[in-house]
């Protein structure tokens, strides 16, 4: 069943990236009241992930599960939903680090992005609850 969930994803990404990245750089980009909110909640979501990452790398997903208890899986998941856009959003609006005005290449760098994002879900959904949700040490089984 994970297999077909990653078979999916690709697909999907892609298509979220492109669409986000279009919407952002055509329309996102051109409001100015939402600039300032905009970027800084990227940055927030960005360092979430960063901080996820550096959690799942020294300690591991279990241990920061059990350090941060639920909220843990919570925060996770903002991370990897929210960090692509939030990746869009600093590229393409002006005011923050605009690298690059072309929407479609943002969408190719966040969909390189959200693709590793979605591996990283696997490997940390796996660890907490295990294959399909079964096994794991905070699976309902």
């Amino acid at each position: 069943m994970e297999m077909l969930g990653l078979a999916l994803a690709f697909p999907a990404v892609l298509v979220a990236n492109l669409t986000y990245a279009a919407f952002a750089g055509l329309l996102l980009s051109r409001i100015g009241r939402l600039r300032l909110w905009l970027l800084w909640s990227a940055w927030a979501i960005l360092a979430l992930v960063a901080v996820d990452l550096v959690l799942v790398a020294t300690i591991g997903a279990v241990s920061a599960r059990q350090a941060l208890g639920p909220s843990y899986w919570i925060l996770h998941l903002v991370g990897v939903c929210f960090g692509a856009p939030a990746l869009a959003n600093l590229l393409l609006i002006p005011g923050g680090r605009a690298w690059y005005h072309r929407w479609y290449l943002a969408a190719v760098i966040c969909y390189i992005f959200g693709m590793f994002l979605v591996f990283f879900q696997v490997g940390v959904g796996d660890a907490l609850f295990g294959p399909d949700g079964v096994g794991g040490p905070f699976s309902e089984q």
